[in-house]
């Protein structure tokens, strides 16, 4: 235990970087910025906050007066594990197998329990912040609505530390049952990524067949009994209903009954995953940086191809760029997750009896206002294009080698051309993504869909430009594992900031034009030309920033 204990502890240490920020921050004086910035970034999501919480109490409310309040925490508990589970697949393949410490972990007198361990408690810590604004509020909402007494309160906190763990050590077994057969292959990149888009559809599968729609007898037979709702939410993943049952019914008979249940249930599949990392984890893991090379005979004429290609300088670091995330398959995976992700979980909430109701409900308040329907499926498709940290990363992935970007005979201004279409191709495919979303799930027109992908594309230029800004400010090159260069980068999240500020700003901006007259056609004409300048101001001074940027950084 000694072992585990101080693994952890470096661990955290090194996730947080506490030892160079309190050096950084209390001796240095260096970069006082981020912790001012760190606090504006909060205090902007007071609003956001607030907003969250007041909308939790009219569902409550709402709730309450059919008699099915637990559901609120069913579903709270049932989202914040699902999300855990496909962000968290992904996080623990990054961590248990690509992290650059794991040569050090292997060549120390430790038990392989003892390293996943230690790396199973980081990725744990970091999926409580995950979830911590979205499953929180719904239990104080609920604790102070539903009058709970003192008991409550440790109780929901218990519930809060143990919600992530059987989903994390789920996705710990199915990662490492994966490595261990693919690690027998040459190709063990392709086959990984393979795996991991398949564990990644599986997941997707199961949310769609716990959601599955029902019939209207059945619905009212739910609906009828007490706690009903809650039972539907989650029938088919146990756990859900143990946590909500047991804060529904605090220190009784029944609800240590449910304590025992989620407790124990807990706590039998983290010894699981501790279990099968001794037999499993080592196996899959060596091996692994090993690459297979294939030899090729150039002839004369080949060679002299291959120098004279005529590929232009954009051409050719957008080709870098490409190779350089696909050959780490966590930089592709997380590039491709919300592009992919977003427009398929629209679908399957559609297919859910509550979802379907719920749009339908949505379709009939925005009927007949095509203005509105246009820039929420704008809003909607920028979410899917340029929310997923790929532009916010595109300098940081690059790590301690970004010194090759600083030598080759490239201009900095046009390698960032190069750089910007690769981040702006998978923003456009995401665009395409919740084009198709809308239209097949919800059957929006045409006739609004068009306009909202023109104001989408031509916002995702700007929003594409402003991220890769933020990276290229302060780029993340010392990571030891690749997912802290695109998950935890705190440049994710400050152009995430950004990206909602802009967006908030041009809701003011529509919101002006029409009180001054403009509405229909003519506010989107407007809206576009505005964007596309503001696009083409933001790709120049880019271009402008790299230039004098690129000589500072040090790597």
């Amino acid at each position: 235990m000694k072992r585990l204990k101080a693994l952890l502890a470096a661990g955290l240490r090194q996730n947080f970087g506490l030892s160079l920020l309190k050096h950084k921050v209390l001796q240095g004086k260096k970069d006082l910025w981020l912790v001012l910035l760190a606090g504006i970034g909060f205090l902007s999501l007071l609003p956001v906050l607030v907003l969250y919480v007041r909308g939790l109490g009219l569902l409550f409310g709402i709730l309450r007066a059919a008699g099915q309040e637990t559901a609120m925490l069913t579903l709270a508990i049932l989202v914040g594990q699902f999300f855990i589970l496909v962000f968290g697949l992904f996080y623990v393949l990054s961590a248990f197998y690509f992290s650059r410490d794991l040569e050090f972990l292997v060549s120390l007198p430790a038990r392989p329990f003892e390293v996943i361990g230690a790396k199973f408690g980081v990725i744990l810590v970091n999926e409580y912040l995950t979830v911590l604004f979205v499953v929180v509020p719904v239990f104080v909402v609920y604790g102070v609505m539903a009058g709970k007494p003192l008991g409550y309160w440790p109780l929901a906190a218990l519930v809060f530390l143990l919600l992530p763990v059987i989903p994390l050590a789920l996705a710990g077994l199915l990662v490492m049952a994966m490595m261990r057969c693919v690690n027998v292959s040459r190709k063990k990149d392709f086959l990984i990524l393979v795996g991991s888009l398949a564990l990644l559809a599986a997941a997707l599968f199961l949310q769609l067949g716990l959601a599955g729609t029902r019939s209207p007898e059945e619905l009212v037979k739910f609906f009828s009994a007490a706690d009903g709702l809650a039972r539907l939410l989650g029938e088919k993943f146990p756990p859900c209903i143990w946590a909500s049952r047991l804060l529904a019914s605090g220190f009784s008979a029944p609800g240590l009954g449910y304590l025992a249940l989620f407790a124990g249930g807990s706590v039998a599949v983290l010894l699981l995953l501790l279990l099968a990392a001794e037999k499993l984890f080592y196996r899959g893991l060596i091996g692994l940086s090993e690459m297979a090379v294939r030899r090729k005979k150039l002839s004369a004429a080949a060679l002299a191809s291959s120098f004279a290609s005529g590929r232009t300088a954009w051409r050719a670091i957008l080709r870098r760029e490409w190779k350089l995330m696909n050959r780490t398959p966590i930089f592709l995976l997380n590039g491709i997750l919300s592009v992919v992700l977003v427009p398929v979980m629209l679908f399957i909430m559609v297919r859910t009896s509550a979802g379907s109701s719920s749009m339908a409900i949505l379709k009939i308040l925005g009927s007949g206002n095509r203005l509105a329907e246009i820039l929420f499926a704008a809003a909607f498709f920028v979410a899917c294009g340029c929310l997923n940290g790929t532009a916010s990363s595109t300098f940081s992935r690059e790590g301690k080698t970004f010194w090759i970007s600083k030598v080759i005979p490239v201009a900095p201004g046009r390698q960032v051309t190069g750089k910007f279409l690769h981040s702006y191709l998978i923003a456009g495919l995401g665009v395409l993504g919740g084009l198709l979303a809308v239209r097949l799930a919800l059957g929006l027109g045409w006739k609004s869909i068009l306009p909202a992908a023109l104001l989408a594309f031509v916002a995702g230029v700007l929003l594409t430009a402003t991220n890769m800004a933020v990276d290229l400010a302060r780029p993340l090159l010392t990571w030891t594992n690749p997912m802290r260069a695109i998950k935890q980068n705190l440049n994710v999240v400050i152009a995430m900031a950004v990206d909602a500020g802009i967006l908030y700003g041009f809701y003011h901006v529509s919101r002006l034009l029409r009180r001054v007259g403009f509405a229909g056609t003519g506010l989107i004409a407007v809206l576009f030309v505005i964007l596309s300048l503001l696009a083409a101001a933001s790709i120049f001074l880019l271009a402008r920033f790299a230039d004098k940027r690129y000589t500072t950084i040090e790597t």
